[in-house]
């Protein structure tokens, strides 16, 4: 352990030595800023763009200072009301803040926030409350203790951004001395070392971080990022089918260009290959019980290019995304797949890879109205072959689609905004075989047998092993899914907010372990089954034992309120029903009762 904090501090070091490497330069603005997917500016901008009547603004996240800015600069300010001012003047006024220059041609900009965050609630005996990835108030959103950042501007073109977090790791190592998971006691929090009994162990700090640290370059009307950091393509509240808002991070490269009417954008981001943690048991399958002394192998990669066009006096926009998942279990890659303007479906690789196709077009007929959808095309089958449900041998269809509403407007000094959306998935979307033939047969997956699919893994390590946390890159609840989402709340923009959310969801049989088939007449393949039809990666008895669809309702409540610039207080309540647990008609429901409380204070 003590070469761990030696290799630290000489991190923070370089972190600091390289932070503060500029070049001189006689002025410089902070238009290359990348502002996070989850931030309260393009929250703020969509709200303003649906009251004025405009379509949403790109919905291809993250996004760069001098993106947003001229995303602003489509609001029409003398055309607000007075109550809309203030959320104009807001995004305005954090677009305009201008870093540090401590000496000519540098400039830095410093972070310190500390974080209190408590998480309660009533029902610590069902698996399906505990450990950070099953609470509602999602992992991803949970804060560190402590995080120290440090954002650079070399000269006009260039940015960098760093963090370094002290807080908790995710998963919890089970030891004699009681050592308990998360959600197995009715009270937890994010102090260091709040274990069961309370005790500082160092070894139990979370090293995988920084979760954003990234280089970035641009200029007028474009944008390249390398690094580490969230994405998020779509405008959907539940979720996007292609790239979701769900994963911890990416370790990508982005390039986009964006105009007044035309947005493209090109992706790569790289995932551990299947095999370092896809083994043939349920017990071992998403974890190396070796830690660092495992090896690394294979290129898993996602590749993505995404086209939106903005139409009819900035009433409607559309966006284009196709994609594969690129895998090879010898480091080695094929460079002429990295053609950013090429129609992967045409490289008819399938032995390598996977496309997925996606079409999304939202509309503001009037203001303080929006109407959008998506549909992801995964797997279909074409004229004159096998068709699922009717004729035996077919391969299964991989739809998603969802439409909905949203409104927002200006009441008082801050936003309303409300939204309804739905969405469904078929049983097989996401998922695939390997697509080679060596199990004997074209498309059979069995047990144990990694495929070419959409589920995508981050690395957590932890003193019980290094945790593969597998998602789906795309829609997080995946296929099999029919959802629905009533939301609405009010905001006053760097002050206060208050939200209520609804959600209802009926999933069928299948998951992310779910093994691929092919599908005869008598398979039921559609949404949302009640039974399953194949193997299972991690539940042997799945074809014996779920015979249900499983419902789940949560309904709650947040807000938060800065007390004083820089010190925030916030709070989440959520009531969560589910019946069928586990898709198992015999198994009784399960309700559990969530309350997380947390304040920051930042510099």
């Amino acid at each position: 352990m003590k070469f761990r904090i030696i290799e630290c501090i000489v991190f923070v070091c370089g972190f600091c030595i390289v932070g503060s490497m500029t070049f001189a330069t006689d002025g410089f603005d902070s238009r290359q800023k990348i502002y996070s997917v989850d931030s309260d500016l393009y929250e703020a901008m969509t709200c303003l763009y649906i009251m004025q009547g405009h379509a949403l603004p790109s919905t291809t996240g993250p996004w760069s200072a001098d993106e947003l800015d001229r995303m602003l600069a489509k609001i029409d300010r003398d055309l607000l009301p007075e109550g809309a001012l203030p959320t104009y003047d807001y995004v305005a006024s954090q677009l305009g803040i201008v870093p540090n220059r401590p000496s000519e041609g540098i400039g830095l900009k410093w972070g310190f926030e500390a974080a209190l965050e408590t998480y309660t609630h009533t029902n610590t005996d069902s698996e399906l409350f505990r450990g950070r990835f099953n609470w509602n108030y999602a992992a991803i959103n949970h804060k560190p203790m402590l995080k120290l950042s440090l954002e650079t501007w070399p000269v006009d073109s260039f940015y960098g951004y760093g963090e370094l977090t002290i807080g908790n790791y995710y998963h919890t190592k089970r030891t004699d001395k009681g050592w308990l998971d998360f959600g197995e006691t009715v009270f937890n929090t994010n102090i260091l070392g709040f274990q069961n009994p309370p005790q500082f162990v160092i070894s139990y700090l979370n090293f995988n971080m920084p979760y954003r640290a990234f280089a970035s370059a641009g200029g007028n009307h474009w944008s390249m990022q390398v690094g580490r950091d969230r994405m998020s393509w779509g405008p959907g509240v539940t979720g996007n089918f292609v790239v979701g808002d769900n994963l911890l991070y990416h370790n990508m490269a982005r390039f986009t260009t964006y105009f007044d009417s035309f947005k493209y954008t090109f992706v790569t981001s790289f995932f551990p290959h299947p095999k370092n943690y896809a083994s043939g048991t349920p017990a071992d399958w998403g974890i190396s019980p070796h830690g660092q002394k495992s090896v690394l192998d294979g290129i898993n990669m996602f590749m993505s290019h995404r086209l939106e066009w903005r139409m009819f006096r900035d009433k409607v926009n559309f966006a284009l995304t196709e994609a594969i998942m690129y895998q090879s279990s010898t480091n080695f890659i094929d460079l002429q797949v990295l053609n950013p303007v090429m129609i992967y479906h045409d490289y008819y690789i399938r032995s390598n890879s996977n496309s997925i196709l996606s079409l999304e077009l939202d509309y503001t007929p009037i203001e303080r109205l929006n109407v959008y959808g998506q549909l992801v095309i995964d797997e279909f089958n074409l004229p004159g072959e096998p068709v699922p449900g009717k004729d035996a041998g077919a391969l299964p269809n991989g739809f998603g689609y969802m439409l909905g509403v949203k409104t927002s407007g200006a009441l008082g000094a801050g936003m309303y905004y409300g939204s309804l959306e739905g969405a469904m998935t078929d049983p097989y979307l996401y998922l695939r075989d390997r697509g080679r033939e060596d199990n004997g047969s074209d498309y059979e997956q069995s047990q144990g047998e990694y495929g070419i699919n959409w589920v995508v893994a981050v690395r957590n390590y932890s003193e019980a092993g290094t945790y593969y946390d597998e998602e789906f890159l795309g829609y997080k609840y995946g296929g099999d899914a029919i959802v629905g989402n009533l939301n609405a709340g009010y905001k006053v923009f760097g002050k206060w907010h208050v939200e209520g959310n609804v959600f209802f969801m009926a999933h069928g049989t299948h998951d992310k372990w779910t093994c691929w088939t092919e599908v005869d007449p008598d398979t039921n393949v559609s949404t949302p089954t009640t039974g399953h039809n194949s193997d299972n990666h991690k539940d042997p008895t799945a074809q014996t034992t779920r015979n249900a669809i499983s419902y789940t309702l949560v309904t709650g409540v947040n807000g938060g309120y800065t007390v004083m610039p820089g010190f925030d207080v916030f709070g989440q309540l959520d009531l969560i029903n589910i019946w069928n647990p586990g898709n198992i008609s015999t198994a009784a429901s399960v309700m559990d009762m969530q309350l997380t409380l947390g304040l920051t204070y930042s510099i």
